[in-house]
């Protein structure tokens, strides 16, 4: 399920996708939720991985779990920079792009486990 960036264009190819990209760091039940959330009708579910220096595990890491979700089809890594090269302007894939909400809900994790810790 996880193939290379530049693999990605022939893999589109197949049909209609729904690219949800993120950090998934960590991947907690609420984003396997999400990610579930965009499985629609005949469309295919691409989660693209971004790489980066303060995650809490290696994008390859968080590339393995999401793979292991059933409504999952396939799944990338890329830096913040380089995927929307390779997905914008694709007409059978549609992009869902929230880094606000990505960062909220890492920190919305961080405090839970820090409230856990303390009491």
């Amino acid at each position: 399920k996880i193939v290379p960036l530049e693999a990605v264009q022939d893999l589109l190819s197949t049909g209609a996708w729904i690219a949800v990209v993120g950090l998934f760091d960590p991947l907690t039940a609420v984003q396997a939720e999400r990610l579930a959330s965009f499985d629609s009708e005949g469309r295919k579910l691409l989660a693209v991985v971004l790489r980066d220096e303060v995650a809490l595990l290696a994008a390859e890491a968080r590339a393995a779990l999401i793979a292991g979700l059933r409504e999952v089809s396939a799944v990338v890594i890329a830096d913040a920079e380089e995927w929307g090269v390779a997905l914008r302007g694709n007409p059978r894939v549609e992009i869902v792009d929230d880094p606000e909400g990505e960062r909220a809900r890492s920190a919305e994790f961080v405090q839970f486990v820090l409230s856990r810790q303390n009491g």
